[in-house]
């Protein structure tokens, strides 16, 4: 995908007038898409039709299997990982917030909306089949697919009304003192936010060459203490943090789509000019070297490879 892929649908989304989409992703092929870090503006409702998956929010690591939900909250970084050989299927709803009450609400915004998305704690939810609630989401979750598969007369209202449904689960989950009295600086936290997405994109486009801070704080017109302080209070990484899980991230793509390359081919091609460093590098993200993630991709492992925080 393009550095500001969801950058570009996000406006294509609110321009549209109904700012959700579905998707259904199919992992289960030879060619099949690597979702990598990303973040975006957009709430999102996963349902696993299919496999199992590691997902990462934040520093979080969930393993995810048929029949579960996820809800990713706004901004959050995230990456999904196919668990085994067979790969994953699984439906994504994505929703930007200005549409799950609609213009001037204020009052309702700070009440229900922002306690959610401006929550940092909050950064996802699992929800497993065995999930006290799991039958409540499932019904309205399932409902608001197939109104966006089919589009009836009217799914954009039907739609929505599935999507309150769903958000006032959510809503129930907070706990009581953070839903009766959160605050936060907004001005600050959407500096930071819109700041770091920047230097994202820039770190995306650049990662294959000898990035260093001052480039991507010059990226950004800030200072190089400015840059670090926006960006580790929006994403809890420094730049070069960020910059290091990218490119190992984009080594575990290459190695999915890719066999035949070598590791130092593979550690050459997303930035990394030092074998050893990769290795260290990787097997500091993954928990495992990069030849035993490569092996694991051979066979329907059992054991997670998680990011290590």
């Amino acid at each position: 995908m393009e550095p500001d892929f969801y950058a570009k649908r996000t406006q294509r989304l609110l321009l549209s007038g109904y700012p959700v989409e579905l998707t259904t992703v199919d992992c289960t092929t030879p060619d099949a898409p690597v979702i990598y870090w990303h973040w975006h503006d957009e709430v999102e409702f996963q349902y696993i039709r299919k496999g199992q998956a590691y997902i990462t929010c934040d520093e979080d690591n969930i393993t995810v299997s048929e029949g579960d939900i996820i809800f990713i909250n706004q901004a959050v970084r995230h990456f999904i990982t196919p668990a085994g050989a067979d790969g994953i299927i699984y439906s994504s709803v994505v929703v930007n917030p200005s549409f799950i009450l609609g213009l001037g609400q204020l009052e309702l915004e700070r009440k229900y909306i922002n306690p959610i998305i401006a929550n940092k704690s909050f950064n996802h939810l699992h929800i497993a089949p065995q999930h006290h609630l799991h039958r409540q989401f499932m019904t309205h979750l399932t409902q608001l697919i197939a109104l966006n598969q089919d589009r009836p007369v009217g799914y954009e209202l039907l739609s929505k009304a599935c999507i309150l449904q769903l958000w006032k689960l959510l809503y129930d989950q907070l706990p009581s003192e953070t839903a009766a009295g959160f605050s936060i600086s907004a001005r600050t936290a959407n500096q930071d936010a819109q700041r770091a997405k920047q230097a994202i994109l820039y770190i995306q486009e650049h990662f294959m060459e000898p990035v260093t801070l001052d480039d991507i704080a010059d990226s950004i017109l800030v200072s190089k203490s400015e840059c670090c302080r926006c960006f580790k209070r929006a994403t809890g990484l420094s730049p070069i943090e960020y910059l290091m899980k990218y490119r190992i991230t984009e080594s575990v793509r290459h190695m999915l789509r890719k066999t035949n390359e070598s590791i130092s081919e593979i550690a050459g091609a997303v930035g990394f000019n030092n074998i050893s460093y990769f290795n260290k590098v990787f097997k500091k993200t993954m928990g495992c070297t990069p030849t035993e993630y490569r092996r694991s991709l051979r066979k329907d492992i059992t054991t997670p490879f998680f990011p290590h925080a």
